[in-house]
């Protein structure tokens, strides 16, 4: 899905970077990781290996170990921002070169799926009362909840189905935020339904959005208890980055 005139003219990243004061927010390790704005830009570089670097320096540096920084709720709204941009339909890899080397090539995926994974795991983390991270930081994503939601609604209808998926399990944990509750269910509930029969990947967090909505999970109760199988791509890491 390409980007009309005004979609490029609101999704300048240029333009987008200079709202933030990047020295008055910090992530994780900044003596070592890259600075944020020079993730960010990397993000929509010209060559798709350092696309794929600055994801996931995204995850390991600014959510580190799930955790909310100052850094991360501007960054998130970075992320919303150009999920529309055309570089975001790159093909890209997180993998380091010497994990390929030792494990194999991961199979590569869009961009775009990686920015929404990483988007949806923030917004799980944000619901949990105990959430990682000084309460300013968790709060400042929070508010944005609303902002999130009304940029990842057209990924909903869009043309490629795992774009589609991506979008659908990035605004389930939105909608569990008390200010969006409203807007879960209705037709949204054969969507969700569909991802939990359909979607390995995505199959837990569905089950647990129509649980938590009061559906009839019965057909699934197979995969209740299983782990969610959302990808490395998506999570946060628990041991120290490796920049």
């Amino acid at each position: 899905m390409g980007m009309n005139s005004q979609q490029a003219r609101s999704t300048d990243p240029e333009e987008l970077l200079l709202r933030t004061d990047w020295s008055s927010v910090e992530h994780c390790c900044p003596n070592v990781a890259p600075a944020t704005p020079v993730i960010l830009r990397q993000l929509l570089d010209e060559d798709a290996d350092i696309q794929g670097a600055a994801l996931r320096d995204l995850r390991q540096a600014v959510t580190h170990a799930n955790t909310f920084y100052s850094a991360t709720a501007p960054a998130a709204a970075f992320v919303a921002a150009i999920l529309g941009h055309p570089r975001t339909r790159v093909q890209v890899t997180d993998r380091r070169p010497w994990e390929a080397t030792e494990a194999g090539e991961e199979p590569r995926f869009l961009l775009v799926v990686g920015l929404l994974d990483w988007l949806g795991s923030i917004a799980w983390d944000a619901n949990d009362e105990s959430a990682d991270g000084y309460d300013a930081h968790i709060e400042a994503f929070r508010t944005l909840r609303p902002k999130l939601l009304d940029a990842l609604r057209p990924f909903l209808t869009n043309d490629e189905r795992e774009i589609r998926d991506a979008a659908l399990a990035a605004v389930l944990p939105l909608l569990a935020a008390p200010e969006l509750a409203h807007q879960a269910g209705g037709s949204l509930c054969e969507e969700v339904r569909a991802l939990a029969a359909d979607s390995a990947r995505y199959r837990q967090r569905a089950i647990d959005t129509l649980a938590g909505w009061g559906e009839d999970i019965t057909p699934f109760q197979q995969y209740r208890h299983t782990p969610a199988d959302i990808g490395a791509h998506a999570e946060g890491f628990a041991d120290d980055p490796p920049f």
